[in-house]
Parts: C-alpha cells; structure tokens; sequence
C-alpha cells in the first residue's frame, strides 16, 4: 500500500468504490438573461453551475422580472443541471470596520441571497471579507454578526458558504479555523444546515498547503477535520494556481497548468468526500474552448484518482 493511500485509509476517506461520474460545472456567464446560463454550461457538458446574478463589481442589482426567475427555474429542472450555485459580488465586505460599508454590504448580501433563493439556487457562496487592518477575533465576530443578521432576514433553504481565501494583508477564510468560528458563532442563531464552507482549490494552496504533496494534503485535511468536519465543505472552486504555495496572492490558471498541476487535484480527488460534492471550474475562459479543456482535464484525473 503506497504511503498516501495509507494516509487516507487510516483517515477513513478512501473512496471505496469508484463513483460513476463527477459532478462538475463552471462559472458562467448571464449575459441575455439567468437562463442563458444554463444553455452555456450545457453546451460544455457541465451538469452543475456556479452564476452572478448581476455584474460583481458593481454594487447596483438589476432587476430580475417574475418571468426571468421562472424561465431560469423551468429550464434547470428541465435538464437535471444540479446542484445551482449563486456566488455573492465582490464589493460587499461583511469584515468592515466602517459601520456604513458594513451595513451596506449587508443589504447587498440580503437583496442577492433572496433573489438566489428564489432561483431555487442549491448553495450561495461569499468571500468573508476583510478587516482593513483591525485583528482576526474582529472579524470572526463582524462576519458572524453580519451572517445572522442576514440569514435571519432571509429564510431559505439555499446553502449559506462561506469562501476559503488566500490570506494575505487582513482577509479572513484563509485557515478553516477562522471559518469554523464564523460558523460556530452564527450557529447559535439559525440552523447548522443553513451554514458550509466552499474549499477554493487555489485558495488553499495560495494560504499555505502545498496539495502537490503528502504531507500538505494531510496537513489540509487534518487542519480541515480539526477546526469542523470533512461535510462542512459542500463545494470545491477547482482551480490551479499562477503563483507558487504560501504566495497569498488569488490568480487562477487553467487545471493542471498552474503551479498546483495534476498531482494536486489527484490528491484531493482521492478523498472520498471531495468526489461526492460538485467542483466548480473559476479558469480563464480563454482561448476559447477553455471551459471544455479544462472540464476534459478534471474528469481525467478523477478516473485515474
């Protein structure tokens, strides 16, 4: 038995028995209408996808007709696309120490999440934000905060995920302790399965595991099951990375052609729970063809994991 299928086997998260596809999706445009987005990940083979509602970088949502939602939802359930994953815009900072940004961004968060919800959309997922130099136990408690606030407003039964980030100046998310406090704190206010954690492939490598390797990919799970649960993660953003382990710095490359490379994805694509939940390609979209190549590329290695 070679020395990392022993690691997973006495961690109990060997796959037993090979799954008969994988779930796999990519981010994809809205451009016409939400609906077109299921047109677009369909004609690359996917059969989950990740959207914006709108532009995520401004803060103004258009407006999205009855018509529009119930042409979305009629599509998706026609064509089996699952799971449906709406991601947060990149402008609302729940970590904000200025009290007007900070409310800002909630109601921002609040008007997205309950237009996600009324898409029937599976998951949401949000960068926790940053703290603009004030210390982590600051923004554990304003993330915590702001994610009841929000998830009391709206009820729902759309996952709440909270991002794995790259970590550098005074963003919050790059250890999954932080995280797990985020989670433990607003578990005292809703419920556990209202709340999860979306593992970014090159997030994690970018923070400090170095995945290519034995003991990076153990000491990501460990650091992983140690602060919550290996069913805590419900989605994977897969993608490489441009920059080498520990850089801090959120550039992803096309699968297998970054720093991270195949190894990497094969040592995540051996943990029985990962090949369970849906892995969502955030890769350039260019040259065209990209979005295929890349989704080629991971069911590859999840046939050879």
């Amino acid at each position: 038995m070679s020395g990392i299928f022993f690691m997973y086997h006495i961690m109990g998260i060997v796959k037993q028995q090979p799954r008969e596809y994988l779930r796999i999706g990519a981010h994809m445009s809205v451009a016409g209408g939400l609906d077109l987005a299921i047109d677009r990940a369909l004609e690359c083979g996917f059969n989950c996808l990740q959207i914006f509602t709108h532009s995520p970088r401004v803060w103004a949502a258009r407006t999205v007709s009855g018509t529009e939602i119930r042409a979305f939802k009629r599509k998706r359930n026609s064509c089996g696309i699952k799971p449906v994953i709406v991601h947060a815009p990149y402008l609302p900072n729940l970590a904000s120490p200025d009290e007007a940004l900070w409310q800002r961004s909630m109601q921002v968060i609040i008007t997205d999440y309950a237009l996600a919800s009324s898409l029937g959309a599976d998951y949401y997922v949000i960068h926790p934000g940053s703290t603009k130099g004030l210390d982590t136990a600051f923004g554990v408690k304003r993330v915590a905060t702001a994610v009841s606030m929000i998830l009391d407003t709206v009820s729902s039964r759309t996952v709440f995920l909270l991002e794995t980030t790259a970590g550098g100046g005074s963003s919050i998310g790059s250890t999954f302790t932080e995280l797990a406090d985020i989670i433990a704190e607003v578990r005292s206010r809703v419920s556990k399965a209202r709340l999860g954690i979306c593992l970014d492939s090159a997030h994690v490598f970018a923070a400090g595991f170095d995945i290519r390797r034995k003991e990076g990919i153990k000491s990501c799970i460990h650091a992983l099951q140690d602060s919550t649960s290996m069913r805590a993660v419900k989605v994977i953003h897969a993608n490489d990375s441009k920059t080498e382990c520990a850089s801090h710095h959120d550039q992803h490359d096309h699968i297998g052609k970054g720093k991270i490379g195949p190894r990497g994805f094969r040592n995540l694509m051996k943990i029985a729970w990962f090949r369970k939940i849906p892995w969502i390609l955030e890769t350039p979209k260019e040259p065209e063809g990209s979005d295929i190549k890349n989704r080629k590329t991971l069911q590859r290695i999840f046939r050879t994991a």
